[in-house]
């Protein structure tokens, strides 16, 4: 017998009773196991889909996890696969030759016709060019008065007296000879000189006080090789150097003891008395 066949029967056992005050419906038993039927299958239903939720429930939660772990083991499978692709470096790499000693290559030994071998042909000894040696650069005497090849400053030569009081020029005549007179020359655009002026020719030479120097930077403290491979030409006149400086006259650079330059004059082509 079944339980709700067992309980049927209770029920009406229980409902038969003259006990009870309320008399029940013919169909009472039959309604109160057919309630109980229906709260079973509910209980039964609600009980299911617990079970179905807590199922839904920790495959969701699975399938996080499983989804959390993924990248890692794909990062890692990348990994390997960029490892594997990368080549295989041997540990031992020969060096290469050094650069500072040239590689020598044996020729090979020929034998020649009798058997004998012939020495082998030695290697030729690489070319090493000299460096260059380090130019000098020419000392440039820029101090003092500017001599030009025409003279000092206001004071040209050929000028007569005359031509030089009207520069305005103050001539203090110091000695003559043979036909010359030395005077020494003051005034505006002029620095202090003497010049040496001919009756016949005028202004014949000219020379600073103190230092001078010419437009090519030679002057006081220039060596003497210095003065002759700047003007080619140049001569030695006792203890000086005479550079000519075309068809207005030459240079006079006195030399000292250490054979460099202490004093510059200009002198024309046909200087007369000057000496």
């Amino acid at each position: 017998m079944s339980e709700p066949e067992d309980l049927e029967q209770r029920l009406r056992a229980l409902l038969a009773d003259d006990r009870l005050a309320v008399s029940p419906t013919e169909d009472a038993a039959s309604v109160i196991v057919a309630g109980a039927r229906r709260r079973r299958r509910r209980q039964r239903v609600l009980t299911s889909a617990a079970g179905a939720a807590c199922v839904l429930a920790v495959v969701s939660a699975g399938l996080v996890v499983i989804q959390l772990r993924t990248p890692p083991a794909a990062t890692d499978f990348t990994a390997e696969r960029a490892a594997s692709a990368q080549p295989t470096v041997p540990s031992s790499v020969p060096e290469p030759p050094s650069s500072a000693e040239p590689t020598q290559v044996q020729a090979p030994v020929e034998s020649s016709e009798h058997g004998t071998a012939e020495p082998p042909v030695p290697p030729a000894h690489p070319h090493h060019p000299k460096p260059a040696s380090p130019q000098t650069t020419p000392t440039r005497a820029a101090s003092g008065a500017l001599v030009t090849a025409d003279g000092l400053g206001a004071v040209k030569l050929g000028m007569t007296e005359q031509q030089l009081a009207d520069q305005g020029m103050k001539l203090t005549a110091v000695k003559e000879s043979a036909g010359c007179t030395y005077y020494d020359v003051s005034g505006a655009g002029v620095p202090a000189a003497t010049a040496v002026v001919s009756q016949d020719n005028g202004v014949v030479a000219v020379k600073p006080d103190g230092a001078a120097h010419t437009p090519e930077g030679v002057g006081d403290g220039t060596p003497k090789d210095q003065v002759t491979s700047t003007y080619p030409g140049t001569s030695e006149s006792g203890s000086a150097l005479v550079s000519p400086t075309g068809d207005q006259g030459a240079y006079h650079f006195t030399l000292n003891s250490d054979g460099a330059v202490q004093a510059v004059e200009v002198r024309a082509k046909t200087p007369d008395c000057a000496g």
